[in-house]
């Protein structure tokens, strides 16, 4: 069965060691398969705010499943085809518990990431830009948490904050993914990358064995699981590897490109 379906991951994945570019071979793969009739799919951890400068590079991309697979946005018809939030009290609990702690998290709402000015010092990682930084700033995040979160992250945790931020999160009976080294984030029950995909893959009556896929992080293996053609990077974490079928070469090397020219153009 011919590939219908192509779904990547942003970071570590599609895009260039910077977080910000495609190349123009993964660009120029990208659309050659669209322009074969081939529908794609963005999946990411980041919210939807923060991606216009992806699709800005390409364009064609017809579906974004954005904070980890807690919406899905249909570019083509602008609309909003899926959302699974966290509950208003779970965000509650989650932010008080983590308030006294030295930690760096940040909240997403409505498509946008929402961050606390006084928690900032204490993220001192680079593996976010800058500009992921600067979105919206807010003095305490318990005022607008009287609503559903699509997704709650926490970075830079030493291992032991790593094992209490995890108990924290999984208390709540929540879906807990990493897509960033020392990092957890967490989306309301069923929500994640391969509920996306497949719900995707349903509206079009595309089946699993005509999806491919690629993922480099935690968060996207179960992306990976619902695929055929599954590729881990070879940068990606061990995880990624086991729940992938095949492999790729690195985002660095342009490993989406080469993959999709070998098992979608070559034909």
């Amino acid at each position: 069965m011919s590939i219908k379906l192509i779904a990547t991951d942003l970071d570590g994945t599609l895009m260039s060691g910077d977080h910000l570019t495609v190349s123009p071979r993964t660009v120029a793969a990208l659309q050659a398969a669209h322009d074969r009739g081939v529908c794609l799919a963005i999946a990411t951890g980041r919210t939807l705010d923060f991606i216009d400068h992806v699709t800005a590079q390409v364009p064609f991309v017809d579906y974004v499943i954005y904070s980890n697979g807690a919406a899905v946005y249909d570019r083509k018809n602008d609309a909003h085809i899926c959302q699974q939030l966290i509950p208003p009290k779970a965000v509650q609990c989650i932010l008080q518990t983590l308030a006294p702690r030295p930690l760096y998290y940040n909240v997403y709402w409505d498509g946008g990431m929402y961050l606390e000015e006084a928690r900032l010092p204490y993220y001192s990682s680079k593996n976010l830009p800058q500009a992921f930084l600067e979105q919206h700033r807010v003095e305490n995040l318990l005022d607008k948490a009287d609503k559903g979160a699509e997704s709650i992250a926490v970075y830079d945790l030493n291992p032991e904050q790593t094992d209490w931020v995890r108990s924290v999160l999984e208390g709540q009976g929540l879906e807990v993914v990493s897509s960033l080294p020392n990092e957890l984030e967490c989306t309301a029950p069923g929500a994640n990358k391969g509920a996306a995909l497949a719900g995707i893959a349903r509206q079009l009556e595309i089946e699993p064995e005509q999806v491919m896929s690629f993922g480099d992080a935690g968060n996207d293996c179960p992306m990976l699981a619902f695929a055929h053609y599954s590729f881990a990077m070879e940068n990606g974490a061990p995880e990624c590897k086991a729940a992938a079928r095949y492999r790729a070469e690195a985002n660095t090397a342009d490993g989406v490109a080469k993959a999709i020219e070998q098992y979608v153009l070559a034909d």
